[in-house]
């Protein structure tokens, strides 16, 4: 099995998917935090995590780490908040709506930033190796951290 956790309107094919809102047809709908899974051979969590505060936000890293197979594959992304920074004086509003979230529903503020050696320190922590990190933009401005990870 495969998961795509917060897949909003364009899933990724192949990934069952979980998400809190309905308009995104999603397989299982509601707070994935409440769900149990078992042996997941890869998980996708694309701009979720930075919605967890700092402790939360640990919390649902080892929830993750539960679900996922010996050797199995966490796919995740969030605004990159070191760029975010750099990036800061190119455009302030987007940075800073980028920082702290669209804000358009309870779900959508951002609670904590996330960058390459925060993710560096606290994956490996919980299990967690890294395999790749890649930075991309989206919306033309919007800095971003992905991350591969495999569960050790």
């Amino acid at each position: 099995m495969m998961l795509e956790i917060g897949c909003g309107k364009r899933p990724h094919r192949g990934y069952k998917t979980i998400d809190v809102e309905a308009y995104a047809h999603p397989d299982y709908l509601g707070d994935f935090r409440t769900m149990e899974f078992k042996d997941v051979e890869c998980i996708r969590m694309h701009h979720v995590l930075e919605h967890f505060g700092r402790e939360e936000g640990v919390r649902v890293l080892k929830l993750i780490y539960s679900w996922l197979m010996p050797g199995g594959t966490f796919i995740l992304e969030t605004p990159d908040f070191e760029y975010i920074c750099k990036n800061f004086a190119t455009d302030p509003y987007w940075m800073t709506r980028h920082t702290f979230g669209s804000q358009e529903a309870e779900w959508a503020y951002h609670r904590d930033g996330w960058y390459e050696q925060k993710f560096k320190e606290t994956l490996p922590n919980l299990g967690f190796e890294i395999i790749r990190i890649e930075r991309n933009v989206s919306r033309t401005v919007l800095p971003n951290i992905l991350v591969v990870a495999k569960k050790k």
